[in-house]
């Protein structure tokens, strides 16, 4: 896999990072704070960034032995056992969600 570097690493940083909000209404405002996550609602790269962000879930997660079910943003693990194997799931499972954190 490519790592992204360079300009359009620059380019995707100045757009996510260091960004601020508020919650107004109709009478107060609160004090800003900095977002640490997530895309700009109505950004037209969130789609992009998105398909980026998963274009490798679906083989990570079979690696695993796992079937995987995305619906917009949400993503399910799907796995099943014998009621005697459910610590190896268990354990699976957590492998799976670690390699898909790091």
């Amino acid at each position: 896999m490519s790592k992204l570097g360079g300009v359009a690493l620059e380019w995707f940083r100045s757009y996510l990072v260091g960004r601020r909000q508020h919650v107004r209404t109709s009478s107060s405002t609160s004090a800003p704070a900095f977002i640490t996550c997530g895309v700009p609602q109505g950004s037209v790269l969130r789609p992009i960034l998105f398909l980026l962000y998963t274009a490798d879930l679906l083989s990570l997660i079979e690696r695993h032995g796992f079937i995987l079910h995305l619906y917009a943003d949400d993503t399910q693990i799907l796995g099943s056992c014998r009621p005697s194997a459910s610590q190896d799931l268990l354990a699976r499972m957590s492998a799976c969600i670690d390699d898909v954190a790091a």
